[in-house]
């Protein structure tokens, strides 16, 4: 059949059901009696909506109503009038795929609205394909205005819930996506954060209290957002039955280590906000089950420009104090960092939404390349030459403490993951960036993250 599109048994369990679609790339699931007879089609959504309102998981699909059951046969299917009618049924209940059915009851094949569209050459189809609804909190941040972006050219439906603290500018550029939809709110607050997933398929969490500077001065509200909160979101997902949940944590919670660290490397964290990172790690991994699989990002330290911009990462601030002052200052500069370009993280969170969930489902993943671990020392010296030889100013004294390099074949073994940006292209389009105008102040508060009480990973 064109599209793969799980087909039930009348018999299989609510609980079951859910799963099963959510292992699928479609959303919907089209439901058969005993002898392989079409009945309807049932939506993950109306799944969950029967488990809130108390149904019981083991109970069968087929003991209630389904969400519609409309079917194609070959006389609809022949007929423009007819199939028109169809279509239009179909938009008003929010169907985007039908089964051809046989005058026995089979599914011959699966048709989308697109296609009905084109067998009458209709020229207003009502396209829809397989888009998941996925809730991003933190999405107007710098990670998370990248990953919207990309969510939304891939054909996701996205829901946002951000404080703005940082205003609302990183998302100008997507004023009016029919696919986009913004929630102003707190994490802090379970009112909101619960309401923020009605419909939703899946959910990214990247807002915290992000760095070490940040977290030792709002200690109180790093615990609040990134330990008690980053719970109550998964407590409330696990309970909303969405199985796909993504938590951006750190690079920053092995601390110190000579090797080169893997996932199951012993954690020796040095901050508060690594600390916390691992605290929550623990808890939404604790929660995981057949029916409720958290993947953890452990990411590396992010470079390169976005619609949030940030000059408080190493790369961004070389690149910065280049433009600037001529000149790079360079504190220690013998620590190893592991490097991780935004857009490549957001292409790597896209990919695990995208995966089979056995594939990344209750696992740890460190998230960046082998190729780009770095010493600090030769992060200024790329950066220089690359931005035509800027001299770098050195301070041997390590303020510091983290030095760590990270292995990244788990992740590339799971999801197919290489980079494709460069610190070297990053710095010259930041130097650029900075040299047109299109940002005029970097020195600004807002592009730090240790001037406000929360940001994003």
């Amino acid at each position: 059949m064109k599209y793969p599109i799980e087909c039930l048994d009348r018999r299989t369990s609510v609980q079951k059901a859910i799963q099963l679609i959510e292992r699928s790339t479609f959303d919907i699931a089209l439901v058969l009696d005993e002898k392989g007879s079409y009945l309807g089609g049932v939506a993950m959504s109306d799944l969950r909506r029967l488990l809130i309102s108390g149904v019981r998981g083991e109970d069968e699909i087929g003991n209630y109503p389904l969400k519609h059951e409309y079917r194609l046969t070959e006389k609809i299917l022949g007929d423009r009038r007819m199939a028109n009618r169809m279509l239009s049924d179909m938009e008003l209940v929010g169907v985007h795929f039908l089964p051809v059915v046989a005058p026995d009851g089979s599914i011959r094949d699966i048709l989308s609205a697109d296609d009905i569209g084109r067998l009458h050459g209709f020229s207003n189809s009502r396209t829809a394909g397989p888009a998941r609804r996925v809730l991003v909190v933190g999405g107007a941040g710098y990670l998370g205005s990248v990953l919207t972006q990309r969510l939304l050219r891939c054909g996701f439906r996205v829901r946002i819930l951000d404080s703005f603290l940082y205003g609302r500018r990183s998302l100008d550029t997507l004023a009016g996506d029919e696919n986009l939809e913004i929630v102003e709110g707190d994490l802090r607050n379970i009112h909101t954060c619960v309401n923020s997933l009605a419909d939703i398929d899946a959910v990214t969490l990247l807002a915290a209290i992000v760095g070490d500077p940040a977290s030792k001065i709002r200690p109180t509200e790093t615990i609040e957002t990134n330990v008690l909160a980053a719970q109550a979101l998964a407590s409330a997902c696990k309970l909303h039955h969405i199985n796909r949940f993504l938590y951006a944590s750190t690079c920053s919670v092995y601390g110190v280590g000579g090797n080169l660290l893997d996932e199951d490397a012993p954690l020796n964290p040095v901050s508060l906000y690594a600390r916390t990172k691992i605290e929550s790690e623990k808890i939404i991994l604790g929660m995981g089950d057949d029916y409720f699989s958290p993947t953890i990002l452990r990411m590396g330290t992010l470079y390169g420009f976005s619609p949030r911009m940030r000059f408080d990462l190493v790369v961004n601030t070389m690149s910065m104090k280049s433009f600037l002052d001529r000149r790079i200052q360079v504190f220690g500069g013998k620590q190893w960092r592991p490097l991780l370009g935004v857009e490549d993280a957001a292409d790597v969170y896209i990919r695990c939404l995208e995966a089979n969930l056995e594939e990344v489902g209750n696992r740890v993943f460190n998230v960046g390349s082998d190729d780009q671990n770095y010493r600090i020392d030769d992060v200024a010296e790329i950066i220089g030459r690359s931005l035509g030889n800027i001299p770098i100013l050195r301070d041997h004294s390590n303020l510091d403490a983290r030095n760590y390099r990270v292995c990244f074949a788990r992740l590339a073994q799971a999801v197919g993951f290489q980079p494709q940006q460069t610190i070297q292209r990053a710095a010259q389009e930041i130097f650029e960036k900075l040299n047109s105008g299109v940002v005029r102040n970097p020195t600004q508060k807002i592009y730090y993250n240790h001037y406000f009480d929360s940001a994003e990973e």
